[in-house]
């Protein structure tokens, strides 16, 4: 029997920055935090146990980190798990270098939905299971094929789908995943009102802070880029599952007459996002 202690999680990133925070505030408590907003240096790499995975964020990704990754991960051993959380200025040609050097890369913009899911080695693979019943989830593309391979997809993973062209075709409550239309400048009035009968998981294409802020303001409980990965969509529907299809809003809303139209993100939406990401 092996007595050994398990060897930690590190996040490594700019901890200042409230975006680059609040993906670290999506890990389990234990996760060892290492602030660092410049290079990497040899002395931050060895100044705790090695880890089993380490969780790296970068803005941009130069030669000297590459080096200096690159040796660590052969300096520890067994070398331990490295994802690459990257920010929007990290360009292709980056990529293709340090795609030797690490196990996965994750965008930033959605990475505080789907971080937690690349702590395990293995994670590359989703278990199916069986006899579990599963909440249909509502499908919403304006884009008929697209709706339909969504569908596929969550019937993929074991989840029941109806596919609708928009939310007046789509059953009420429910979980629900919606090809935004982000072209649409009532796109975040919509949400808002689907997002109080349930759970929305917000698909944006080109996804950045901007726009995740928006979805979020607007109720999203969840956001993913389109395409997206299989097993992100697996993950995050899961994750819904579990909190057993709950509402996005704890309280209910407020008589009509309450009400106000004017839901689209305005200083108070975005200043009221950045101080859920800073509590």
């Amino acid at each position: 029997m092996n007595d050994a202690p398990e060897r930690p999680v590190w996040f490594l990133g700019d901890l200042d920055d409230p975006w680059v925070a609040s993906i670290a505030d999506a890990l389990p408590r234990e996760v060892r935090r290492l602030s660092c907003a410049g290079d990497l240096t040899p002395e931050m790499l060895e100044a705790v146990s090695p880890p089993r995975v380490l969780i790296l964020h970068r803005n941009h990704l130069t030669p000297g980190d590459a080096d200096r990754l690159a040796r660590f991960r052969t300096e520890v051993s067994p070398s331990p798990r490295v994802v690459l959380c990257v920010g929007p200025h990290v360009r292709h040609a980056q990529l293709e270098r340090w795609g030797k050097l690490v196990d996965v890369v994750v965008p930033e913009a959605t990475a505080r939905d789907t971080i937690a899911r690349h702590l395990a080695v293995g994670s590359e693979v989703r278990e199916p299971e069986t006899g579990k019943s599963r909440p249909t989830v509502r499908v919403v593309s304006r884009n008929f094929e697209l709706g339909q391979t969504l569908a596929d997809s969550c019937e993929a993973l074991g989840y029941p789908a109806e596919a609708s062209r928009d939310w007046t075709e789509a059953s009420p409550g429910g979980v629900a995943l919606w090809d935004v239309p982000v072209l649409e400048a009532d796109w975040p009035d919509l949400l808002a009102r689907r997002a109080r009968t349930g759970p929305v998981v917000a698909l944006l294409g080109f996804a950045d802070r901007a726009r995740i802020v928006e979805a979020r303001a607007g109720g999203a409980s969840a956001c993913l880029e389109l395409p997206c990965d299989l097993l992100d969509l697996g993950y995050v529907l899961d994750h819904l599952a579990l909190r057993r299809a709950e509402p996005a809003h704890e309280l209910p809303p407020p008589p009509a007459a309450r009400r106000h139209r004017d839901r689209r993100l305005a200083g108070p939406g975005r200043d009221a996002y950045n101080d859920r990401m800073n509590s």
